[in-house]
């Protein structure tokens, strides 16, 4: 039955198609994810949901509770939490799409006719008449412009430059990697001259080869799951042509068994029935010869009795010999015992073997060897003389297995005095090797000794001596002789400042690029890990807008050093800034590896102006596991953990200051002496260290 309501389904799109009562197919636009309702050119805009899928504008002012859910694949999005963009690329596929299937719906937009439109000017952004269409080439102005018949057009991206809503005559084509956004050659030098700023062909051409690689990755990814698939329904069809071997097997199987049984139950009875027979026959015999002795003994009464009664005295002395004669044959004729009689027994002493072999009879196998299923020999049938030869085979190979048995433990009793020798050579071994750690431990702790006279060093792991679990606080100090002073500059207490400094001394070894400077020398490579902190006290002089830089701490190789104004973001850098967040709305702290942003958090510290904050931040580096952990002391908690830091070459440590005009910052290299290294802090760092922390 339903194989035959889908012929039917089949038939009807087939007629459908051939008789063609519609001029285009109604699912070949795209719907919305939540209504379900198709996208139209006049109709509401799509927006692009997190998982691709789109969404029309009416759903989303509309989501109940700020939530939307994604009917297509089951995915909720919270709206306040995301903020939807709108889905440029659906939006041009309506237009083709309407251009190719609707044309009808396209109305000239040049003048307000309400005539149909016949072709398109891209650089107007217009549809146009035929009317409008002659004018338009007509008109010197216009002239130029390539029209497009709808006919005609193919889905094209459009290179035409979009002019900048701030400066009306100058062009959109420089991309703002810090903002997020299209800026003309005017707001670069005005408003954007410290950010990164790149030509949106660049970025447009990274950008399409990133997708060209995920389209890479993705098409090879769904034909392993095309050929996933096409296995796995060639293992369903392989899986019914198993049932149907195996049901017709089993039917057979059975249907044999039954027959045999039916066999053996005539077999019975015939030899039932001869038993029978044979035994009534001698019961018989027995029967009459039995019968005859009690016709003479009745004989003999009877005479007897009537001798007694009719017989005189001198009669009864001539019957006493004949009479006596008779009485001893009957006397001594043998009497049969009934006990001796021969009876027949049902044998069922194995019956409840045969039960049990019954139930186990048959097993189905599911296991596979080199891709073909193992057939179930115990399916076919074996007469009872070769299960017999079988179970003799098993005891005969079960014996000479224990003999082989018997033989290895006597050889395993011959060598267990060698066994014992080694078990001595062994403990005399430990022994020895203790003595070494012993002698090892003498020498860590000397080690450790040596260590506390030029760090502070503090024993992460209680118990072990280890290295790997030696924190050491380090001391670093700024180098004076690189502050880039265009910016930043290092006060009489030894704090930088983001402010120019009002006196510049020479040195050609200055930062000219960077907005703070670094440490004195680089990272020492060390087997344990190493420690530093800073303060920051930062005053906001008024609300803080786009992405604008507050401070930054990390590390980077000597190359990266004056490359940009901060580290973050760039090759060979790991650090931490705080910002003004565009994504959260407010001021962040984000952690950075080389060229990616690893982590954001929110609210370090309120937008508002006025007020003075102190920033507690702590820094831990790993030689030995490749690790850096960025730490908030005041709140006691890793920010982040970033792995696989590449230190084949020295690690600088990099101090930051940014946007005098916007706020005030101070930042503090904590002393040593200072650094308050508690029980909670180290296990807070051992589990960073040791993969805890995401």
């Amino acid at each position: 039955m339903l194989v035959w309501i889908g012929t039917c389904h089949n038939i009807k799109q087939i007629l459908a198609a051939d008789i063609r009562f519609v001029p285009f197919r109604i699912e070949i636009f795209p719907m919305c994810s939540v209504c379900q309702l198709q996208f139209t050119l006049k109709g509401p805009l799509p927006y692009l949901l997190p998982c691709l899928h789109a969404v029309c504008e009416t759903c989303v002012t509309s989501a109940a509770g700020g939530v939307i859910s994604c009917s297509t694949c089951h995915r909720k999005v919270n709206l306040t939490d995301t903020s939807l963009q709108k889905d440029a690329v659906r939006q041009k596929e309506i237009y083709h799409l309407t251009v190719k299937h609707r044309s009808t719906d396209l109305i000239c937009t040049h003048e307000d006719n309400g005539n149909q439109a016949v072709c398109w000017c891209q650089e107007c952004d217009e549809f146009l008449c035929e009317y409008c269409q002659n004018m338009h080439s007509n008109f010197k102005l216009t002239r130029t412009h390539v029209l497009q018949n709808l006919t005609d057009m193919e889905p094209t991206s459009s290179n035409i430059p979009t002019c900048c809503s701030i400066h009306k005559h100058d062009s959109l084509y420089l991309f703002d990697k810090s903002c997020r956004k299209l800026i003309c050659a005017r707001c670069w030098i005005e408003d954007h001259s410290d950010h990164e700023v790149k030509k949106i062909d660049v970025v447009a051409d990274t950008i399409t080869k990133q997708l060209d690689h995920h389209k890479n990755e993705l098409s090879k990814l769904q034909a392993r799951q095309q050929s996933h698939m096409q296995s796995i329904r060639q293992g369903s069809e392989a899986t019914d042509r198993t049932y149907n071997t195996l049901k017709e097997s089993i039917g057979h199987t059975f249907q044999t068994l039954r027959s045999q049984l039916d066999q053996r139950e005539k077999e019975l009875l015939v030899d039932l029935e001869s038993h029978t027979k044979e035994t009534q026959a001698t019961l018989h015999a027995r029967l009459n010869t039995c019968q005859e002795d009690w016709k003479t003994c009745t004989g003999v009464l009877d005479y007897i009795a009537k001798a007694l009664l009719y017989a005189s005295k001198s009669a009864l002395m001539d019957l006493e010999s004949c009479v006596g004669k008779m009485t001893q044959v009957c006397l001594d004729t043998v009497m049969p015992q009934t006990h001796d009689i021969p009876t027949a027994v049902y044998n069922t002493s194995s019956l409840s073997k045969l039960k049990s072999r019954i139930s186990e009879f048959g097993t189905i196998l599911t296991c596979e060897m080199g891709g073909e299923s193992v057939k179930d020999k115990d399916t076919q049938t074996y007469d009872f003389i070769a299960d017999l030869e079988m179970k003799h085979k098993m005891d005969i190979t079960e014996l000479k297995t224990k003999i082989d048995a018997d033989e290895k433990h006597i050889e395993n009793l011959n060598l267990l005095t060698d066994q014992l020798n080694a078990e001595i050579k062994s403990l005399k071994s430990r022994i020895d090797e203790k003595e070494n750690v012993e002698k090892r431990a003498t020498q860590t702790m000397d080690f450790l000794r040596d260590l506390a006279s030029e760090y502070s060093v503090h024993l992460l792991n209680q118990g072990a001596v280890d290295t790997s679990m030696l924190l050491k606080c380090i001391h670093l100090k700024y180098d004076k002789d690189r502050v880039n002073l265009d910016y930043v500059h290092i006060n009489t207490e030894g704090d930088l400042v983001n402010r120019k400094s009002d006196t510049r001394p020479a040195g050609e070894g200055r930062l000219k690029k960077y907005r703070g400077t670094c440490s004195t020398a680089p990272l020492p490579r060390a087997g344990s890990p190493q420690y530093w902190e800073v303060t920051n006290r930062v005053s906001l002089n008024k609300p803080l807008t786009g992405n604008n830089l507050i401070l930054e701490s990390g590390v980077c190789w000597e190359e990266q050093r004056d490359v940009h104004h901060c580290i973050a973001a760039q090759p060979s850098s790991w650090c931490m800034t705080v910002a003004r967040c565009t994504t959260h709305g407010g001021v962040c702290r984000q952690t950075g590896q080389e060229q990616e942003n690893v982590l954001c958090l929110p609210d370090p510290l309120p937008n508002t102006a006025g007020a003075s904050h102190t920033l507690h931040y702590g820094v831990v580096y790993d030689d030995t596991r490749k690790k850096i952990v960025f730490i908030d002391v005041k709140e006691n908690k890793v920010i982040s953990t970033l792995d696989n830091v590449d230190s084949s070459q020295p690690l600088w440590p990099m101090f930051g200051v940014y946007n005098p005009r916007l706020l005030t910052v101070s930042m503090t290299l904590v002393v040593v002496s200072d650094i308050n290294m508690t029980e909670e802090k180290k296990a807070m760092i051992v589990k960073a260290l040791l993969g805890g922390w995401q």
